[in-house]
């Protein structure tokens, strides 16, 4: 258990109940003390853990629980809140994000996934330049020095893979490498709350990148990946994306077949999920980058190839 998350989730509570911070720690630690647990300098025993819970009026076993339970609230709600963002739903972003500034972000990762995703709303609504978001995104990881690390969270990773998005040239490809690189021993990947969300971004932005770089081969292999884990925690987040880049992997290496199944996949996972914005987004884009009328093609996909007379 991480004792600076549970100061958090304590002062949360506490604030909650206007207990004033003295008469909380009164008789059970000094003040000094207690901030040594915020800074996550010292560990709380349980026996402290007892005493505080008793001076708020919870059961310990309960105030665990909830512990943990809003932890993973909160970073579902960051999941909505930067998936808002990404998908440039901004009614949606503004709601969650007036929800999450309104409250004490218990988890020190879910902290610094919150201050990323609020990097990432201003940089898309234009409140800051291209070299600012770059500049503000590095120091919350103290890029590059964090190339320099053996284990990384999955929310470091999702940083580093925004910033994949906003480099360019010999930048992006000294980190493409390291990524690409820590793939390939997923094990130095450190997961959190809510991963499968934050990890399939994070195939999903790789993905993209080997695509700018014409690396089909790897484009299709992380799509492949993000698919498999969807199937196996039986999500299909971003599997339209998936889809859609290995249409256009399958159609640059001149796999027709394959190119057909992606393309058919696509429309099947778009319609599935009935999101009209996204159908038309996709639609915009496939008809364009294969001058075809999406829709007639899988009509004619679907035809019998040997229809009885």
């Amino acid at each position: 258990m991480n004792s600076m998350e549970l100061a958090n989730y304590l002062e949360k509570i506490r604030f909650g109940r206007n207990v004033s911070q003295e008469e909380f720690v009164s008789g059970v630690v000094s003040i000094r003390q207690y901030q040594r647990y915020k800074n996550g300098d010292s560990v709380i025993p349980y026996e402290k853990i007892d005493q505080f819970a008793e001076k708020l009026g919870i059961n310990t076993k309960k105030l665990l629980t909830e512990f943990e339970k809003e932890r993973s609230v909160q970073y579902s709600k960051i999941n909505v809140f930067y998936n808002a963002v990404a998908n440039n739903d901004y009614k949606t972003a503004i709601d969650y994000k007036r929800k999450l500034d309104s409250d004490l972000i218990i988890s020190e990762e879910g902290r610094k996934y919150y201050t990323h995703a609020n990097l990432v709303f201003d940089y898309y609504s234009k409140k800051i330049t291209h070299a600012e978001v770059i500049q503000r995104v590095s120091d919350i990881l103290n890029y590059p020095n964090i190339l320099n690390q053996k284990y990384f969270t999955d929310v470091e990773v999702l940083i580093l893979c925004f910033l994949l998005t906003v480099f360019s040239g010999k930048q992006q490809d000294l980190l493409l490498n390291r990524l690409n690189n820590l793939f390939s021993d997923s094990e130095n990947i450190i997961a959190g709350d809510n991963n499968y969300y934050i990890y399939t971004l994070i195939l999903m932005r790789l993905a993209r990148t080997f695509g700018i770089k014409n690396d089909y081969p790897q484009v299709i292999y992380f799509c492949d990946l993000g698919i498999e884990r969807g199937i196996e925690s039986k999500q299909y987040y971003l599997w339209d994306y998936f889809y859609y880049y290995k249409s256009l992997a399958h159609y640059a290496l001149g796999q027709k077949e394959d190119f057909d199944t992606a393309l058919l996949r696509c429309f099947n996972v778009l319609f599935m999920e009935g999101n009209h914005s996204k159908i038309e987004k996709f639609t915009a884009l496939i008809e364009k980058d294969y001058n075809i009328d999406y829709k007639e093609y899988i009509i004619n996909l679907l035809k019998p190839k040997n229809p009885s007379s």
